[in-house]
């Protein structure tokens, strides 16, 4: 029985990173623009799609097992740190490429941004308040995080997506150069410090006090003898590969959607959750494992690098290529992002939160994605 059983020893940990290395060649096929499905509405071509959603959701779960395992060697708030960064890193890349791209997209960065964080703040925050709410009847966090967080999260979206459709200087939803590059500096400014002041002296804001209490087994096991080191790249090459995959299914989908007629906004909300798949899922299995704080931190910390980073790069490109990106909203989008603002703001404001919290953040959610069906049924 041993010499049998001993082959497979060193095999185990290669067999638990084959998601990656599918995903990262299914990205390179991507890249070279090799399809073996043919038209995206034919049988070939849904086959492919959902070849790619599985790849996709296979390097996730592979990143979240990387990122707990960082956050466990690190403890909070590097941990989760070292998964927003990564994410938001390849997401700026992909919106940037787009912009650059033929036929280059006016209002990606703006689409990208309000996608996720409808995504972040109503989605998954949601699900969390929901799962972690069902398993006990609360969930208690340190309420000083939510408190560094939403602030900011709160002035860049007011300057991103709503003050541009206001202002006098650019008809729409765009902005003047000197408004551009105030709003792009203050924007990287802003994060630059928040990251600094969490890193150091403020790090207890973003640190739950009783999470030590937690039983053994309420924690994410992580048994993985690996070093930082390798669980950092191999962190890194499934998320190049989620991205990868990622923007070769955004036009697939699409085509898929509008050949059923439904509007164009939801299959950006697909591609956009695909992309925080690495993300949402570490904080959906913290809140089922009595983590609320990690979920927290996660998801906050997600938003607000979607603006911090996102908006200074897209206006570095305006300024270096004379790409001209839509930053403001429309009116029923900038009603559905307030009414997100405010009531995350209630529900994280005293340290504790419920189910039934929850069930109201997918209710706007939900909104979201009537609204989207609304806006195209008059279109």
């Amino acid at each position: 029985m041993t010499r049998t059983k001993a082959p497979t020893a060193p095999l185990r940990p290669l067999l638990r990173e084959a998601p990656i290395a599918i995903g990262l060649a299914t990205g390179i096929a991507v890249l070279a623009h090799w399809s073996p499905g043919g038209a995206p509405d034919s049988f070939g071509g849904v086959a492919w799609s959902l070849w790619l959603v599985l790849a996709v959701l296979g390097c996730a779960f592979r990143a979240m097992a990387h990122a707990d395992a960082l956050a466990e060697r690190f403890g909070e708030p590097l941990g989760t740190l070292i998964l927003t960064i990564a994410a938001i890193t390849i997401e700026v890349a992909a919106v940037c490429a787009v912009m650059l791209g033929e036929g280059g997209d006016e209002t990606v960065a703006r689409d990208t941004m309000f996608s996720v964080l409808m995504i972040i703040l109503n989605l998954l925050l949601g699900l969390a308040l929901l799962i972690g709410g069902m398993r006990r009847t609360e969930q208690e966090f340190n309420a000083q995080s939510a408190g560094a967080y939403l602030p900011l999260i709160v002035t860049l979206a007011m300057l991103t997506l709503v003050l541009p459709r206001f202002t006098r200087s650019e008809a729409g939803g765009w902005m003047s150069d000197p408004m551009m590059a105030f709003v792009g500096l203050g924007s990287f400014v802003i994060y630059a410090v928040f990251l600094a002041m969490q890193t150091t002296k403020h790090r207890a804001f973003f640190a739950h006090h009783g999470a030590s209490e937690r039983s053994h087994d309420q924690r994410p096991a992580h048994h993985d003898a690996g070093s930082p080191w390798t669980h950092g790249a191999l962190l890194v090459v499934s998320l190049v590969a989620v991205v990868m995959i990622a923007e070769g299914l955004a036009g697939r989908v699409h085509a898929l959607i509008g050949a059923v007629g439904v509007p164009t906004g939801i299959g950006g909300a697909f591609i956009a959750l695909l992309v925080l798949a690495p993300e949402g899922l570490a904080a959906l299995r913290s809140a089922r494992a009595n983590d609320m704080q990690r979920s927290v931190n996660i998801l906050l910390g997600s938003a607000l690098s979607t603006i911090g980073l996102t908006v200074p790069a897209v206006i570095a490109i305006h300024f270096l290529t004379g790409a001209s990106p839509e930053f403001g909203l429309d009116a029923p989008y900038i009603v559905l992002l307030l009414g997100t603002l405010m009531v995350t703001g209630l529900n994280l404001r005293g340290g504790r939160v419920n189910a039934i919290q929850g069930v109201v953040h997918l209710l706007i959610f939900v909104a979201w994605i009537v609204t989207i069906l609304d806006e195209a049924s008059v279109g």
